[in-house]
C-alpha cells in the first residue's frame, strides 16, 4: 500500500512521457569462484577530485548522461541550505550493458556490451547491468565539494507488468556502481585476466573522462518490464545539502 500510495504520482506524471529503452539480450556469467580475475579491475578507481569538473547546466548534464548511454528523464530542481536553487537530470539504461565501456571489435565488444570468451571459446556476460536490471543516472548542476559524502539519492520505482516496486533504493558515485558491478561479474565468472584484462581496461580511461563532481548512480533488479521512476533525495554541496525534487521517467528492462 505504501509503495502504490508513495508512486502514484509518479505514475501519473510518468504516463505523459514518450519512449522506452532496451538493450539487446545476452547470455548470462556461470556463478563461479575466481580471486585472479579480480586483479583486471584493481587500478579502476573514481577521480579522487569531484570538484575538479562541475556541470554547468541542463545540456551538459544530459550529455553526461547521453555518453553513458542512458536516457534522461525530466529535469528537476534542488533546494539548497544556502538559499541556491540548482537544477539536475536524472535517466536510466537498462541491461545487458556496461555504461561508459568503449567500443573494442577485435574483442567482440560493440554498443557497451561485455560479453566475452574465455579461453574454451564460451560466453560470459560481464556487464555490470545485467538483464532484468536498471541503471540509473543523476546529474546536479554546479554541486561542488560533495567528495565526502556520495549517500542521499535515491530511486523509486515500480513495475507496471508484474506489479512489483521500491522505495529508496540507494545511489551512490556513478563510478564506483559501475566499477563495483564489472568487478562482481569477473568474480562470478572466474575468468583469468589475461581474459578480462583487455577487455576491461578501456572502462577506466572513459569513466574517468567524465565529470565526477555530484554525479551518481544506482543499480536495480526490476525485473523485466515497464517501469516508472522517480530519482530524487539529497547531495551535498560543501556545508550545505541541496534536495531534488523528482526527475521522472519511463524505462523498459529486457
Amino acid at each position: 500500500m505504501k509503495i502504490r500510495l508513495a508512486l502514484a504520482a509518479v505514475a501519473a506524471s510518468a504516463a505523459l512521457l514518450g519512449g522506452a529503452i532496451g538493450a539487446p539480450v545476452a547470455q548470462a556469467a556461470p556463478a563461479t569462484n575466481g580471486v585472479a580475475a579480480k586483479a583486471a579491475l584493481d587500478s579502476i578507481q573514481p577521480q579522487p577530485n569531484d570538484a575538479a569538473a562541475v556541470v554547468d547546466g541542463i545540456a551538459a548534464a544530459n550529455e553526461v548522461l547521453n555518453k553513458l548511454g542512458i536516457t534522461p528523464f525530466t529535469p528537476t530542481i534542488g533546494a539548497c541550505t544556502d538559499f541556491s536553487f540548482p537544477l539536475a537530470v536524472g535517466g536510466a539504461v537498462a541491461g545487458p550493458t556496461t555504461p561508459g565501456l568503449p567500443d573494442t571489435p577485435l574483442l567482440g565488444i560493440k554498443d557497451g556490451n561485455l560479453t566475452i570468451k574465455d579461453l574454451l571459446g564460451k560466453e560470459h556476460d560481464l556487464n555490470a547491468v545485467k538483464k532484468g536490471e536498471i541503471l540509473y543516472g543523476f546529474v546536479p548542476v554546479g554541486v561542488i565539494n560533495d567528495s565526502g559524502d556520495k549517500s542521499g539519492m535515491r530511486v523509486a520505482w515500480f513495475n507496471v507488468n508484474t506489479f512489483k516496486g521500491g522505495l529508496g533504493a540507494p545511489m551512490g558515485g556513478i563510478t564506483d556502481v559501475i566499477v563495483d558491478a564489472v568487478e562482481k561479474r569477473i568474480s562470478e565468472a572466474g575468468l583469468p585476466e589475461a581474459v578480462t584484462g583487455p577487455a576491461v581496461a578501456p572502462l577506466k580511461t572513459a569513466l574517468n573522462l567524465l565529470p565526477s563532481n555530484g554525479v551518481r548512480g544506482g543499480l536495480v533488479d526490476t525485473g523485466s518490464g515497464t517501469v516508472l521512476s522517480a530519482i530524487y533525495g539529497t547531495v551535498k554541496k560543501g556545508d550545505a545539502t541541496c534536495f531534488f525534487f523528482p526527475s521522472l521517467g519511463i524505462a523498459t528492462a529486457k
